[in-house]
């Protein structure tokens, strides 16, 4: 079953707020050089990384594409 316009909507915001959120946290990381902020970083880039992995995946199935 098709979700409706604004499901659809609201997963493509998702993913065009995932993907920003990934590039900020990949500029973060470049920039910071302290052990504690590095580790920070990384976390959080990974975690967006996550997120839009997710998100396309999820994006995906719902086209009816194989996983």
């Amino acid at each position: 079953m098709k979700n409706s316009s604004l499901e659809t909507y609201s997963l493509k915001t998702a993913i065009k707020d995932a993907l920003t959120e990934w590039s900020t946290a990949k500029s973060y990381f470049n920039q910071v050089s302290e052990p504690e902020l590095v580790e920070y970083a990384v976390l959080r880039l990974e975690a967006a990384e996550k997120r839009v992995s997710f998100l396309l995946r999820k994006a995906r199935e719902e086209e009816g594409d194989p996983p």
